[in-house]
């Protein structure tokens, strides 16, 4: 069951709660749920070609019972102002008589005065208000917050058209090194292939940031938030790679694989590594991806945990 039916059910059994933290990217599958969500409750009941233009108008933002609320400037913050304000809209009567959303995307962006300014109406939302907190790193957020919130992990969307995917590619089908030179070199690597990504992360923001003075000290502080959400996201798309090899390893001819472009190298490291290598090589994704959250430079992890 997908996490949109389990939430239809919800909603026509009388169960959906006011407040949720969906975990996930909030530009990949955040911001597709998010709109999926908000379509299904503001057509509910109606034909599907009804559902269908409401997403559309959902997704380009032109439905006034749906409020998207993002970080702004080049602090990248949720701001009191902008909780103050959307507050206010929630508290209103619905426009279309109907339900009424709000979706904090990057919510570990709400910074504590914010965060505070939004308590209330957590615990005490209008009727047919629904409050969605997004984010991938739900350990940001203020603990008051999160204990308010029903928690939803929302399935992982493998970036297919961001530009620094068909560079992790080109890493990939080289295979994991087999000896310790090889590692070096492949940590060398992987460390220069995350700043090249947190690097076009901040590009994207700032073309949608508004013109302010450059600060040295806000400057480092994004280029290390950009470095940390890239960190994660690639390492999402290295495990997802090994997923496909081990499912080549375990099916001749696998009827779907997330990187079906590449399916001849998936099938010949398949071939050349043993399914307890495969399985080692997930497992070392995953400790490396935590450790990087850590203080220890990207360098040392990735020198240690091979992939």
């Amino acid at each position: 069951m997908s996490v949109l039916t389990e939430f239809q059910r919800l909603y026509r059994e009388n169960l959906l709660g006011h407040a949720y933290l969906c975990i996930g990217d909030p530009l990949a599958e955040g911001k597709a749920f998010s709109a999926e969500l908000a379509a299904m409750l503001l057509s509910e009941g109606k034909p599907e070609e009804e559902r269908v233009k409401m997403k559309h108008r959902v997704d380009a933002r032109l439905h006034p019972d749906v409020h998207w609320v993002e970080p702004r400037g080049k602090l990248r913050q949720i701001k009191v102002e902008d909780v103050q304000l959307t507050l206010k809209r929630i508290h209103e009567k619905s426009f279309e008589g109907g339900w009424k959303l709000v979706v904090f995307l990057s919510a570990e962006r709400l910074n504590p005065s914010s965060g505070n300014k939004l308590l209330k109406s957590l615990e005490e939302p209008p009727p047919k208000t629904l409050i969605l907190l997004v984010s991938d790193s739900p350990e940001q957020l203020l603990d008051t917050l999160r204990s308010r919130c029903q928690t939803v992990h929302l399935p992982r969307a493998l970036a297919e058209d961001a530009p620094w995917r068909r560079g992790l590619v080109e890493l990939l089908c080289v295979g994991p090194p087999r000896n310790l030179r090889a590692r070096l070199e492949r940590a060398a690597q992987f460390r220069d292939f995350f700043e090249v990504a947190a690097r076009y992360q901040l590009d994207l923001e700032d073309a949608e940031a508004s013109e302010e003075e450059p600060d040295e000290d806000v400057e480092k502080a994004r280029m290390s938030d950009a470095r940390r959400k890239m960190q994660r996201a690639v390492m999402v798309a290295v495990e997802e790679w090994y997923r496909d090899v081990m499912v080549c390893k375990q099916v001749p001819e696998p009827a779907q694989l997330r990187y079906e472009s590449e399916r001849a190298v998936l099938q010949q490291q398949a071939e050349k590594l043993p399914m307890h290598a495969i399985e080692k090589i997930i497992s070392n994704i995953r400790t490396a991806s935590r450790r990087m959250t850590g203080n220890l430079p990207v360098q040392v992890v990735l020198e240690e945990y091979v992939f």
